[in-house]
């Protein structure tokens, strides 16, 4: 059946002044710093790189050779795009940024912007990000024969400078690359630089400087310095006892004052486990993690100390390493699937936690699921979160460029709802809407094409969702718009704790799990898929 997914949202936005596709008297048309330029009518060039804006020191180092290549115009619009769009989220620089196929620091970046509004090619430079930076609060406009002024001068420093001097004010390095970001954003939607920009805008970004910690990353943005040994135990005992009383996982784990994922409490266990064997007692922080793709396994019986402790090392090493937990961990037994290796790893840490010792084994007994206890009308009761995390073809979670963005957009998120609420908002602030019939792009033609109509924004937010290991899946049924019109439509459920959150990206008026362009309560649901048939 063919689906009608129109073009109400973007006309609806436009006539009550949410969000503006050009000013017509020639001026920058700045949103609120929380939001990024979303339009039915931006245009990308068509060979645009799909690269991620990385907010951490890990996988690729940044160039640093003397001769750097030469990138496209393309290439660094799409980086600013990006760039544009995190700073506004996190009121922080990004430590790197992919543009095209070479990651940059801030500094390489700040000058291929110069070099980009400049109208010259854009060439990427050995030079570090300032050890020092200055700044004073920004206000009034600076004009554009002024920010191309400015720019020439970032190019004559020969480097990075702490800031720019403009008129009696002082743009400080981390605004000198929000204020070029937010031109070349500009051009790329109305196909001209803005006459002006807002200086004080610019004045929440931060520096994108790192702290270490615990977890092995050097984001700032983790938030969290670690919790202590007596924390972890603490919570694994809870954790023990609810399994006890269920038989099946919780939702989420309260350790301290946060809430974690089962997969993020997983992480703290067994390097909490290790640590105790290695004699070692320093705080761990929580990492980003994915939960388990396709938990499997059947194994039963009893390990030894030598053993558990030798499965509690695997499992920390395959999720520092793939940011996920394993569907499973191999053993004398045979495969411990997820769900028994989280309830053996809290027994052994609750066993301590009484005796101050660890024990000489541990028994590992089959869990069930831990989707359960659903509403009498979710036609899912009681089935596996298996086939909510997997690919398919127009929704490939393991694809590179989703894992990537997928990571990149969680980053530092500590619980399940924020890392879902994250995910949703990038796809709702990032995509345009296009009208036409079922699938068209799939998850990664629309990341790359950055539009698409109601099945492509879901098969995208969906792919985002299961690759930060968060459950999703697709609802079609006949919706009444606030337009007045009743058309077919497909958006996604995610899955926080035992609640299945609505997740309609295609306008900016929705938030996770609240729709408002669109009557809920009279919605006709025809189908809830894990694969959407069309």
């Amino acid at each position: 059946m063919q689906l009608l997914c129109v073009l109400f949202a973007c006309m609806v936005l436009l006539n009550t002044g949410e969000i503006y596709a050009q000013n017509t008297q020639g001026e920058e048309a700045l949103l609120p710093d929380n939001m990024t330029v979303k339009t039915c009518s931006t245009v990308m060039e068509s060979n645009s790189t799909v690269a991620v804006v990385n907010g951490s020191a890990e996988a690729n180092r940044t160039l640093d050779s003397a001769a750097g290549p030469s990138v496209s115009r393309a290439d660094v619009e799409d980086a600013a795009v990006r760039v544009n769009a995190f700073i506004a989220r996190n009121k922080r620089l990004p430590l790197t940024v992919e543009v095209g196929s070479v990651k940059v620091n801030m500094a390489q970046f700040l000058q291929l912007e110069a070099y980009y509004v400049l109208n010259r090619t854009p060439t990427v430079n050995q030079v570090q990000v300032p050890g020092k930076t200055s700044g004073t609060m920004l206000k009034g406009s600076i004009y554009l024969k002024d920010y191309l002024e400015v720019a020439g001068r970032v190019l004559s420093s020969g480097g990075a400078p702490g800031y720019i001097g403009f008129r009696d004010q002082k743009i400080g390095f981390e605004s000198l690359v929000w204020l070029f970001a937010r031109a070349i954003n500009f051009k790329v939607a109305n196909q001209r630089l803005p006459n002006h920009i807002k200086l004080d805008a610019l004045n929440s970004v931060k520096s994108s400087t790192p702290t270490s910690n615990n977890s092995g990353s050097s984001d700032a943005a983790s938030g969290n310095s670690g919790f202590t040994r007596e924390q972890i135990l603490a919570a694994a005992n809870s954790l023990k006892n609810y399994i006890d009383r269920n038989q099946s996982l919780p939702g989420y784990v309260q350790v301290a004052n946060q809430r974690l994922g089962i997969a993020q409490f997983l992480h703290l266990m067994v390097k909490c486990l290790n640590q105790i064997n290695l004699g070692k007692n320093t705080p761990v922080a929580p990492v980003t993690a994915g939960e388990a793709a396709n938990p499997a396994g059947d194994a039963r019986g009893t390990l030894t100390r030598l053993e558990y402790l030798k499965v509690a090392s695997g499992v920390q090493g395959f999720m520092e390493k793939n940011h996920r937990a394993p569907n499973y961990a191999g053993s004398s037994k045979g495969r411990i699937s997820y769900e028994s290796l989280v309830y053996s790893i809290s027994r052994v840490l609750s066993f301590y936690s009484s005796n101050k010792r660890l024990p000489n084994t541990v028994t590992v007994t089959r869990l069930a699921s831990s989707l359960k206890n659903r509403p009498e009308n979710d036609p899912y009761r009681g089935e596996s979160t298996a086939r909510y995390l997997a690919s398919s073809a127009s929704c490939p979670v393991d694809s590179p460029d989703i894992r990537s963005l997928a990571s990149e957009i969680t980053r530092g998120l500590t619980s399940t709802f924020s890392r879902a609420e994250a995910v949703f908002g990038w796809v709702r602030d990032n995509i345009n809407y296009s009208f036409y019939y079922n699938t068209k792009y799939g998850a990664v033609g629309t990341l790359k094409n950055r539009t698409g109509n109601c099945v492509d924004h879901t098969h995208l937010l969906v792919a985002l969702a299961r690759a930060a290991g968060i459950p999703a899946r697709y609802v079609h049924g006949t919706c009444n718009f606030t337009s007045g019109n009743v058309y077919g439509h497909v958006w996604a459920q995610l899955l926080v704790g035992d609640t299945w959150y609505a997740a309609d990206a295609t306008s900016s008026r929705n938030s996770l799990g609240v729709v408002n362009n669109w009557n809920t309560s009279s919605a006709v649901i025809k189908g809830i898929y894990a694969s959407l048939p069309f």
